[in-house]
């Protein structure tokens, strides 16, 4: 997700949405804003290096609040999709699943 423009995820997510069947899962893995600081200086030099601004902009987002807008439903008793994050928060990862009524 993080090549793609802030305002094309709620289509990309709309569409795999639509075509995983009820029931299905979508697991999202990606970048997020560290949690640990130290972990801040090495994120940034790796999206300086190898990366577009997509990347630094996806950071910033709230992928659990475009996936809920979408329809997708957290995989445990939340109502929201927050990430789990990895690596001082700079890996996220989301797991939501696709109603078995729609």
């Amino acid at each position: 997700m993080h090549e793609m423009r802030s305002a094309q995820l709620p289509q990309i997510f709309q569409e795999v949405y639509r075509v995983i069947k009820p029931g299905g899962l979508f697991i999202l893995v990606d970048f997020h804003r560290p949690t640990n600081l130290v972990f801040s200086p090495g994120l940034a030099v790796f999206l300086w290096l190898f990366e577009t601004e997509t990347a630094w902009q996806l950071s910033e987002t709230d992928l659990g609040s475009l996936l809920a807008e979408v329809g997708w439903r957290s995989d445990n008793s939340e109502e929201d999709q927050q990430p789990k994050l990895y690596a001082g928060g700079n890996i996220q990862v989301i797991q939501v699943q696709k109603s078995v009524d729609s």
